[in-house]
């Protein structure tokens, strides 16, 4: 049976430099590897890939979910930064979690386990 070591959304951007500095100031990532057409951003084991739109992927299509621990801190830092889509709330489910929208359109959930 094949294991799982990890996932890695990428995301389509128009402006490779300015969202690197959004994901770096939101959630700490940090670039790993970074040319003029592909950067690999990385906090802990967590990772996100962010490349110039091509082969038709457009800007403001990607989506992901986010696992955090102090996710209130992460909500006060999107109100300033992003779009709140849905609100920070404790989820029946069990996620303390919200929804936002980078400035290119790119759909994030934070979460936190309750």
């Amino acid at each position: 049976m094949t294991q799982l070591l990890g996932i890695a959304p990428a995301f389509a951007v128009r402006d490779l430099n300015a969202m690197c500095d959004f994901y770096e100031k939101l959630l700490g990532l940090q670039a790993t590897y970074r040319t003029g057409v592909y950067a690999v951003l990385r906090n802990g084991s967590v990772q996100l890939h962010l490349y110039p739109q091509r082969d038709g992927m457009n800007a403001g299509q990607g989506c992901a979910y986010v696992f955090v621990e102090g996710v209130d801190d992460v909500y006060a830092k999107a109100q300033q930064i992003a779009k709140v889509v849905h609100p920070l709330k404790d989820q029946e489910y069990g996620l303390r979690d919200f929804l936002m929208q980078d400035p290119e359109g790119n759909r994030v959930g934070v979460a936190q386990r309750l």
